[in-house]
């Protein structure tokens, strides 16, 4: 072993150097420890429901705010000054799938650009950012605990979701599709659980999506960076070989 499994991992990892990308990328079905602080590595694991705990009451109440306030007809997009639209309450659903499907690409992106980087072999630092982000799950893809994203770190990238959103478009526009983008986070960390520790039926959607996952983390660790489905994939050129399970 290039590790001392009896001491925290996240302080070794970046002095393998070269060898970390062959190492992270070998699964092992036992627990990693992380950091050796009690409360600095109870932080990193998070129990699948505490998801859909904190962020769909969220959803919840910013889907009825947006379509209430659409619903009152005084929403409208200035194009010049003497002409503009009016957005209707109807139009709420295809914002929020709008939000749903921008969520699909940052997902792929995050996944491919950011959890899938190269570190350079030289840099403990990058190695070691990577290896808590996303190495850690393919170093143990088993591990219950650190499968789902603790609301805390989420929170970062929901935020900047938002404030880009916001700024961009109109405010109640921007939020309406934000919130879509929001359900679609959520559905994504929960299939994603479901991937690694459900039994879907043969067969089924769900099944196609677990086998091709399981080749993502067992052969094609470069490939197949759809979780909720491997739309992206295809035009990015990234999809795994159909084989039958």
């Amino acid at each position: 072993d290039l590790v001392d499994w009896g001491k925290p991992l996240a302080w070794q990892v970046g002095h393998l150097a070269e060898k970390y990308d062959a190492w992270v990328h070998q699964p092992v079905d036992r627990p990693i420890r992380l950091f050796g602080n009690p409360l600095l590595e109870a932080s990193t694991k998070t129990s699948w429901y505490w998801v859909p705990v904190v962020w769909l009451p969220i959803v919840f109440y910013l889907s009825w705010y947006c379509y209430s306030t659409l619903a009152k007809g005084t929403t409208r997009i200035v194009l010049t000054s003497d002409f503009s639209i009016l957005i209707h309450k109807y139009f709420f659903p295809m914002l929020f799938l709008m939000g749903w499907f921008l969520w699909s690409f940052i997902e792929y992106c995050i996944h491919r650009f950011v959890f899938h980087m190269k570190p350079p072999a030289h840099n403990y630092y990058l190695i070691t950012l990577h290896f808590l982000l996303h190495g850690q799950h393919h170093k143990s893809p088993f591990d219950g605990s650190r499968l789902v994203f603790p609301p805390g770190l989420a929170s970062l990238v929901v935020g900047s979701f938002y404030a880009i959103l916001c700024n961009t478009l109109p405010e109640i526009l921007g939020i309406s599709v934000f919130v879509g983008g929001l359900c679609g986070y959520v559905v994504y960390d929960m299939i994603h659980y479901y991937l690694h520790y459900g039994s879907p039926k043969r067969g089924s959607y769900m099944y196609s999506l677990k086998a091709y996952h399981v080749k993502h983390h067992f052969e094609h660790q470069r490939a197949g960076f759809g979780i909720t489905s491997t739309f992206w994939d295809h035009p990015f050129t990234t999809v795994i070989p159909d084989e039958k399970f």
